[in-house]
């Protein structure tokens, strides 16, 4: 892609699992497209993420399973103590027909999947210029090797919370909780007192989770809301002790003799005003971003891709097509059945 000025027929901002996997599935159903990959991103700390059970059905659908499991590790349940003195584990042995879900190695997944579609990725460094009609989008970005010109049909925001393309568009977002995540790498430990790698608890004013990163290193993320009388505590790990004393067991997570460097960001519900427009759609987290103790954030990503493969085709076929409307009623009767869900979750805790 050394051509300075060109035309395809969709256009992809973000190099994402959901801007990767949308590349992939329109490269099978031979839609022309190019993804849109900064090189210079946002450096965040990876955290540990897992895939339920539920989303291999999906991946195995997609023909992706196996790239899946190449870069990750099985995993087969989760610890809780959700309001309750009493230890709660949900095994996943009893799901069908898939009996674990994935703990993902984000780096090496989206270096795999970036491998099926290397041919369409166009790497920039700043995004110049978005202009739109309702017939076509034109792109301006600099790159190495100067400025380049995209001209296509549709253009897809996948990059993420941030929401690039969506706010050039002027598109609002709409946040449902006001929850701060800061996160931190401990060395790993196993709990006599766990089965599996993932653990959630409850303590005043917030909640936290540890889990495995991989077999030297545990992920540990501490949530509260902003304006939380514990916030400013918990930008400082040397004060995590005493905000998790009186925890049943996050608090056998930390260790002394370190300090490790305490990263935060938003970890909110949200949604954008418009999911869709006449010639342009967001996937994954730009399109709905959900609480991170729901763990659908990476099941999100892919079943929003595959489902905008199928909206896209349909539209580029036929410009009169409902496909992009029926997108956006999915996504939002999704939403807002998690809302609804999220609200009942977090009215069985009365530590909030």
């Amino acid at each position: 892609m050394n051509k300075t000025n060109f035309n395809t027929d969709v256009i992809i901002v973000g190099c994402g699992v959901s801007g990767l996997i949308l590349s992939n599935l329109l490269k099978e159903k031979k839609v022309d497209h190019v993804v849109l990959d900064r090189v210079e991103k946002r450096k965040t700390l990876e955290i540990p993420e897992t895939l339920p059970p539920s989303t291999l059905v999906l991946l195995e659908s997609l023909n992706l399973l196996e790239l899946f499991l190449k870069s990750s590790s099985k995993t087969f349940g989760y610890h809780s103590l959700w309001n309750s003195e009493i230890l709660t584990t949900d095994s996943f042995f009893n799901h069908n027909p898939y009996k674990y879900g994935l703990k993902l190695n984000k780096k090496v997944l989206l270096n795999d999947l970036g491998e099926l579609v290397t041919d369409h990725i166009l790497p920039f460094n700043n995004l110049i210029e978005v202009l739109r009609s309702d017939k076509n989008v034109t792109v301006k970005v600099e790159s190495d090797n100067g400025v380049k010109t995209i001209n296509g049909r549709v253009i897809v925001d996948a990059t993420g919370r941030n929401r690039a393309i969506l706010k050039l568009l002027g598109v609002t977002t709409e946040s449902f909780d006001n929850q701060i995540a800061l996160s931190c790498y401990l060395p790993y430990f196993k709990h006599p007192q766990l089965i599996h790698r993932v653990f959630v608890e409850t303590f005043e004013n917030g909640w936290g989770i540890v889990s495995a990163l991989n077999d030297e290193v545990n992920g540990m993320t501490l949530y509260t809301q902003k304006g939380s009388p514990i916030l400013p505590q918990l930008k400082e790990y040397q004060n995590w002790k005493e905000v998790l004393s009186n925890t049943k067991i996050l608090k056998d997570f930390l260790t002394d003799d370190l300090n490790p460097k305490v990263v935060g960001g938003n970890a909110n519900s949200s949604r954008v005003s418009e999911i869709t427009g006449s010639n342009w759609l967001a996937i994954g987290d730009a399109a709905i971003a959900f609480d991170p103790l729901s763990s659908h954030g990476n099941s999100n990503a892919i079943y929003c891709a595959n489902l905008a493969s199928n909206a896209i085709e349909s539209r580029l076929t036929n410009v009169a097509s409902a496909s992009f409307q029926n997108y956006d009623d999915t996504l939002s009767q999704i939403f807002n059945e998690y809302l609804k869900q999220k609200t009942k979750l977090y009215d069985t805790d009365n530590r909030w």
